[in-house]
Parts: C-alpha cells; sequence; structure tokens
C-alpha cells in the first residue's frame, strides 16, 4: 500500500473511525515484519511503564494514555490480553499496533492467553470483526500476527514481565528464550505455562492450575527464579487486582491489572507501574471513564 499512512491511521483510530479491511491487513503485515525482529525476550531500559491486562475496554485505552502519558519516548510494556471482553477489541489493538509501527522502540506488546484463535473466538475479538467486516479475513490476519509476539520482557535487566507467569519448565530466562513461540499457543507446555500460571500463597514451588492450563506457583518457586536470574521482581498481569495491582510473596511478585470496571460490572481500579531510572516501582490508579462519556455498540444497547 503505497500511501500508507500510520500517523492518519493513528489519528482515525483515536477517534473510532473505522478502517477498511486493507489497511487493516497492511498494518498487520507491517506488524507481523516488525514482530519477528524481536526475540522471546525483549530487553526495555529503564525508566518504563508496565501495564496489564486491557481487554478492548477502548475508553479506559484513552484514559489509561492519559495518565501514563503517549509512548515516545515514553517506553511501556504491556503484557497482553488487548482483545475480548470489552466492546471494541479491534479498535484497542489497531491503536496498539499503530503505535508500535510509529514508536517500535517505544512501546513492546507482548503475548496474552486471550492473543489466541480459540480464546478469540470465544470472547468477543472474532464476533466483533465478523460484525464490521462480514467475514473472517481481518480476524484472520490479526490472530496470525499473535503468534508473533514477544513472550516476555525483561526492564532494566531488575523486572522480568510475561503475562501469566513462572513455569516449572522454565527454571531459567534462558529457557523462555528457547521456545518455539510462532504457534498457537499449545494446550501444555513451557509456553502455555508463561501465558496462563498464577501466583498462590497456599503453594510453595508449584502445583497444578484450577483454570486448567499453566500452574500455581508460590514464594520459593519466585525466590529460585530470581536468584537464579539475577532478578528483582516478577511482574504480570492475568488475573483482576481489584486495587489495580497486588504484590505477593514480600514484593517479589506483583499483578498489573489495567482494566478499570472490567467487563463494565467489576468495579475494580486500575492501574500502570511506573518503574524510575533506578528502578523503583510505584503505581498510578486511574479508575474508568464513566458510563456517561463511553459510547456503546447499537448491539449491546
Amino acid at each position: 500500500m503505497s500511501n500508507f499512512d500510520p500517523q492518519k491511521l493513528l489519528e482515525q483510530t483515536l477517534r473510532r473511525q473505522r478502517l477498511t479491511e486493507n489497511e487493516l491487513k497492511e498494518i498487520v503485515f507491517r506488524i507481523q515484519a516488525l514482530f519477528v525482529t524481536e526475540p522471546n525476550v525483549v530487553s526495555v531500559p529503564m525508566p518504563a511503564q508496565i501495564c496489564g491486562d486491557v481487554h478492548g475496554q477502548f475508553y479506559d485505552v484513552l484514559k489509561l494514555f492519559q495518565v501514563g502519558g503517549t509512548p515516545n519516548p515514553i517506553k511501556y510494556v504491556f503484557m497482553g490480553d488487548y482483545v475480548d471482553r470489552g466492546y471494541f477489541s479491534l479498535e484497542v489493538i489497531t491503536l496498539l499496533y499503530l503505535y508500535k509501527l510509529l514508536y517500535p522502540t517505544s512501546i513492546y506488546l507482548l503475548r496474552g492467553n486471550h492473543e489466541t484463535r480459540a480464546i478469540t473466538q470465544s470472547y468477543g475479538f472474532y464476533d466483533q470483526c465478523i460484525r464490521y467486516y462480514s467475514h473472517s479475513a481481518v480476524w484472520k490476519a490479526f490472530v496470525e500476527s499473535f503468534d508473533f509476539m514477544p513472550v516476555s520482557a525483561i526492564v532494566g535487566e531488575k523486572i522480568f514481565c510475561v503475562h501469566g507467569g513462572l513455569s516449572p519448565r522454565c527454571p531459567l530466562i534462558d529457557d523462555v528464550r528457547a521456545i518455539g513461540r510462532a504457534i498457537e499457543v499449545p494446550p501444555e507446555g513451557p509456553f502455555t505455562d508463561c501465558l496462563w500460571s498464577d501466583p498462590e500463597q497456599k503453594v510453595a514451588n508449584f502445583a497444578p492450575s484450577t483454570r486448567g492450563a499453566g500452574y500455581l506457583f508460590g514464594p520459593k518457586a519466585v525466590e529460585a527464579f530470581n536468584r537464579s536470574n539475577g532478578v528483582q521482581l516478577v511482574a504480570r498481569a492475568h488475573q483482576l487486582a481489584p486495587a489495580g495491582y497486588q504484590w505477593y510473596f514480600n514484593q517479589t511478585c506483583v499483578t498489573v491489572w489495567s482494566c478499570p470496571n472490567y467487563f463494565y460490572k467489576c468495579r475494580n481500579l486500575a492501574s500502570i507501574m511506573m518503574v524510575d531510572d533506578q528502578g523503583a516501582c510505584r503505581f498510578e490508579v486511574f479508575d474508568a471513564v464513566p458510563d456517561a462519556q463511553q459510547e456503546k455498540p447499537d448491539w449491546a444497547k
């Protein structure tokens, strides 16, 4: 597409104007080429801002960028789950992809457990693509690009970021680097664990997860992982945190949740984890955009 103008497309997306199928396919084509150049574990310098799930809540994502500032020069790491649940999955993922195209070293998009074919067919993203374009080609292009997203990030060599958590099959970050990621997330294995696992106070090391995928991991697992890899903190998303974030295990692990009033009914807060150039963390907590300031799609009214 010779007249491709990501800045213009960004402005349209910020106004929630629908892009053409060809424009979306071109965005995805270019983003996939960009993801291919990134390793499984991207290295992000400090200062940086770390975000959790956003789940298609477009107006709340706009607020997130008002609170945290737009990318460039501010660096962001998003830890997955961009689509599903909320009304505007397509707008959210398009917005993030355009920021990534415009500022490739200022925004990093990790894969979440919702960035898969199977999950998006059940929780809303597939349905939205069909509603807008009457066939599955746009959805297919996006889910193929999800296969190339990085698995995790290390911020300032101190904070390991991943959507779900730890895997007994990946005691070292080098084990995460060795995962073959350019696939649909399988039902089990180290890749799956990274995207599905959860911290649990009642578990010492690892135990089977009640989700049916991944593991529950405890303080000894985090202590061993941090020590073996020379990091101080595991940052992850994947679980609703009513206050916007939740610390675990003497502040060696944290859940960051960036989707306020999740699913438009949970009344929770959201947060951005701000990491300064020394590695100190603080949380910028924010609430959902009021209902009166959010449009609803016709089918949801």
